[in-house]
C-alpha cells in the first residue's frame, strides 16, 4: 500500500515538472521539425542525440531548450550512459540508417535500449517511446493470396525493390521495442515528401496505406503522442490529405484505432485509402522508383503490373541503400 502510494506521488511529481524529451535523428529533416514542434511547449526540453555535432549545430535552431550532444547509436552502452548522464522523461526515435557492419539498422540496435533506460511510468500514462517507422514494412512477407487481396499495396516501388532489405528491419525494430517497454507507439507515414503540402493526417492500420505525407504533419503526430495516453501500445500508418486542415487535437483519432487491426478492418481501410491517392489514375501498381502519380497521369510512366524493375530503378535503389550508410 505504501509503495503504490509512493509511485502515485512520485508520478504526480514527474508530471508537474518541466519534461525533457530526447530526440534521436535530430538533424534530419523530420528530426528538425521534431524539435521545432518540441519548443512550441515551453515546459519542455529537448536533447538531441546526433552523431555530427558541427551540422547539428548549422540546422537546429539555438535555444536555450535545446541541447545538443553526440551519441553513438551503434554502441548501446554509449546510448544508456547518455540517456541516464541527464534528464530524460521520453524519446522521440526518429534515426535510421545501416550500422558499419552494413547489414542492421542503428534502429535495431539501441531503440529498444533506450526504451529500457527511460523511467519507467504507470500503466495508465501515455507512450514514453514514439518510434517514426514506416508504411510498408510488412509488405514483403506478406503470403501470395495476400499480395492479390492487396495488389495495389504490395505491386508498388518501395515494396518491389526494398532498399537494403529496410522494411523487415524497420519491422524487426518496431517488434524489440514492443518487447522492451509497453509504453511505445509506432508511427508508420508513408511516403515523405518535401513537396506534399501540410493537411489533415488521417490514420490507418492494417499496413495497406499508400499515398504521401508531410514532414511536418508526421512531427506533430509524433509529438502528440507522447501525451495521448490512446496512443499507447499501438502502431498505425499516416498519410496527409492536403486540402484540409490539420485537427485541434488529435484524442479521438488516437482513440479510434485499435490495438490490432482484424481482418475485415484492414480489408475496409485498403478500400478507403485507395480511395484517396495523389493523382487521378489512382494505380500505383503503374509507378516506377524515384516517379510520382502525377508522371502516370501525363502518360510519361505506364508499368505493366508485375513488371521487373528497369535498370534506371535498381540504380534508384542502389542509391537510396548506399544512402542509409552511417
Amino acid at each position: 500500500m505504501l509503495h503504490a502510494l509512493l509511485v502515485s506521488l512520485l508520478a504526480a511529481a514527474s508530471a508537474l515538472r518541466p519534461r525533457t524529451v530526447i530526440v534521436t535523428g535530430a538533424t534530419g529533416k523530420t528530426g528538425q521539425a521534431v524539435v521545432k514542434e518540441l519548443l512550441i511547449d515551453e515546459a519542455t526540453t529537448i536533447r538531441c542525440f546526433v552523431r555530427n555535432e558541427t551540422k547539428a549545430k548549422e540546422v537546429l535552431p539555438e535555444h536555450p531548450r535545446v541541447r545538443i550532444g553526440p551519441v553513438d547509436l551503434e554502441d548501446p552502452e554509449n546510448v544508456v550512459q547518455r540517456t541516464l548522464d541527464g534528464d530524460a522523461d521520453a524519446v522521440i526515435w526518429c534515426a535510421t540508417g545501416l550500422a558499419s557492419d552494413g547489414s542492421t539498422l542503428i534502429d535495431q540496435i539501441s531503440l529498444p535500449t533506450l526504451a529500457r533506460a527511460l523511467p519507467k511510468v504507470s500503466r495508465d500514462a501515455p507512450p514514453n517511446c514514439v518510434m517514426l517507422s514506416s508504411a510498408a514494412v510488412t509488405r514483403p512477407g506478406w503470403s501470395s493470396r495476400k499480395q492479390k487481396r492487396f495488389e495495389r499495396s504490395y505491386d508498388i516501388p518501395i515494396v518491389r525493390l526494398n532498399p537494403a532489405g529496410i522494411l523487415g528491419k524497420k519491422l524487426n525494430a518496431e517488434k524489440k521495442l514492443s518487447r522492451a517497454t509497453p509504453a511505445f507507439c509506432v508511427v508508420r507515414p508513408v511516403g515523405l515528401n518535401d513537396d506534399w503540402p501540410r493537411g489533415r493526417p488521417v490514420f490507418s492500420q492494417g499496413d495497406v496505406a499508400v499515398g504521401r505525407s508531410n514532414r511536418e504533419d508526421v512531427a506533430a503526430v509524433l509529438v502528440a503522442a507522447l501525451d495521448a495516453t490512446d496512443a499507447r501500445g499501438k502502431t498505425f500508418e499516416l498519410a496527409t490529405l492536403k486540402g484540409y486542415a490539420p485537427p485541434s487535437s488529435y484524442d479521438d483519432a488516437f482513440g479510434a484505432l485499435a490495438f490490432s487491426p482484424s481482418r475485415r478492418a484492414t480489408q475496409a481501410t485498403y478500400a478507403l485509402v485507395q480511395q484517396l491517392l495523389p493523382g487521378v489514375e489512382q494505380d500505383p501498381t503503374r509507378l516506377e522508383m524515384g516517379r510520382k502519380d502525377e508522371a502516370v497521369d501525363r502518360g510519361a510512366v505506364d508499368r505493366a503490373k508485375g513488371a521487373a524493375a528497369t535498370e534506371r530503378e535498381q540504380a534508384v535503389a542502389a542509391g537510396a541503400a548506399e544512402g542509409m550508410k552511417s
